[in-house]
């Protein structure tokens, strides 16, 4: 059966990007489509790449790219997921970066509010990137469609664990991971429970002497998938404290499993979260550990419902064809 549909994964190595690459080859396995060509998937978004893959795709009647970066030429329906929150920043979250950064997200940003033009549909996971989106680029209003991001019900079961706490951020400047393990720690701290542990997916180059140090740390480094929900099965709560994201693929996780996830207490967080979020304020000690000792003995039921994959990959692919 010839292809009727492309997916550019290029970019999808790791973080949410490699999660929706991952439940979309789950969805093709489950349901044995041929119509869908999945192109790019070890590559890096770089302009020699998109201009191949625009010259091998014209005759598909559907081409999706997950990656931000819209297909731009004529040659079928142009369907882009837009899940990047650094290219749609407010002017005051612009200038709290550092200039070397701040000048490599303008010219990302550029290329991808220029593909967005050319795009048919845009799929934002949350209604928090979609404001986002909207407010930068109005015109694109009538284009985006919310839909949240795919995520599974866990193959792994729930394991017998002590207090332990799962942080699964990738670190990045902007999200100031250091700082916001140590306002964690010292919440820790004053629940005098020694025996609650935080799991840290960072390497230890990635963190402060006094936190790879700290005795109720262990710092795992960046693990497959299939390793990292193991940690998950065994784990009592989620840690995920960061503010610019577009979906947080955490949230849903902990949701989908029935656990208690420590985030923010924010319209993007309470959204994906739902009622598996205990949530914070920021600067705030005394709500983090509150949040903290309510998570670690809360019982939170699972719902998968919102991130059915099948339901999400079957609709925007469209049909079989």
């Amino acid at each position: 059966m010839t292809a009727a549909v492309t997916v550019d994964a290029a970019g999808a190595l790791m973080g949410g990007a490699a999660r929706i690459l991952i439940e979309l080859r789950g969805y093709l396995e489950r349901t044995g489509r041929e119509d869908v060509e999945i192109i790019g998937s070890r590559r890096r978004v770089r302009p020699d790449w998109l201009l191949r893959r625009e010259l091998s795709s014209r005759a598909r009647s559907r081409r999706v790219a997950l990656n931000n970066v819209s297909f731009v030429t004529p040659g079928g329906e142009r369907w882009t997921l837009l899940h990047g929150p650094m290219h749609f920043l407010t002017e005051g979250e612009k200038a709290q970066l550092g200039p070397a950064h701040r000048a490599s997200v303008r010219r990302k940003a550029v290329v991808v509010q220029l593909a967005a033009r050319r795009s048919d549909v845009i799929v934002a996971p949350s209604m928090a990137m979609t404001e986002r989106i909207v407010t930068v680029m109005p015109e694109l209003s009538s284009r985006v469609v919310v839909r949240p991001n795919p995520v599974s019900v866990p193959s792994t079961p729930r394991l017998a664990g002590g207090p332990i706490i799962l942080c699964p951020v990738l670190f990045a400047p902007q999200k100031q991971m250091p700082q916001r393990l140590t306002e964690l720690l010292t919440a820790i701290g004053e629940l005098e429970d020694p025996s609650v542990r935080v799991q840290v997916t960072a390497h230890t180059v990635e963190v402060p002497v006094a936190i790879a140090r700290h005795p109720q740390v262990e710092l795992v480094g960046r693990l497959p998938y299939s390793e990292l929900r193991e940690m998950w099965a065994r784990s009592r709560a989620i840690y995920f404290p960061t503010d610019l994201e577009s979906f947080g693929y955490p949230l849903a996780e902990a949701r989908v499993s029935g656990q208690p996830v420590v985030a923010r207490d924010t319209a993007l967080n309470r959204e994906i979260a739902g009622p598996a979020l205990c949530s914070y304020t920021l600067g705030d000690p005394d709500s983090l550990r509150q949040a903290v000792q309510v998570a670690l003995t809360a019982k939170v039921a699972p719902d998968p419902g919102p991130f059915d994959p099948d339901r999400y990959f079957g609709w925007m692919l469209g049909p079989p064809r």
